[in-house]
């Protein structure tokens, strides 16, 4: 594993997410509750932005169709979209928070 530090631990708000880059990937990070989760970030349905969509505990909702996501796992909870998210290990390590994408 080769974990990628995306951010600090206030960069990103409790409830809210942030877009990061690593080796390439958009990916969307979330802070639920002081809890990381890390997604792809480009909706699988029409290409929406995931980090800008609300979050229900766990789930976020696509803000273009609504589609819902597990933040743990990035499996898909109801149309339009047609499949899961990539899903990827987060650590924090002191105020550093790294992602592990391939």
């Amino acid at each position: 594993m080769a974990f990628t530090k995306v951010a600090t631990v206030g960069d990103v708000a409790p409830g809210k997410g942030k877009q990061v880059v690593v080796n390439g990937h958009a990916i969307a990070l979330f802070n639920v509750n002081g809890n990381y989760h890390a997604i792809e970030d480009t909706c699988c349905h029409r290409g929406a932005p995931l980090w800008e969509g609300d979050l229900e505990g766990t789930v976020v909702i696509c803000p273009w169709h609504g589609a819902r996501f597990d933040l743990t796992t990035g499996a898909h909870l109801c149309p339009p979209a047609p499949r899961g998210q990539a899903a990827y290990k987060v650590q924090v390590a002191g105020n550093e928070i790294l992602i592990d994408v391939p």
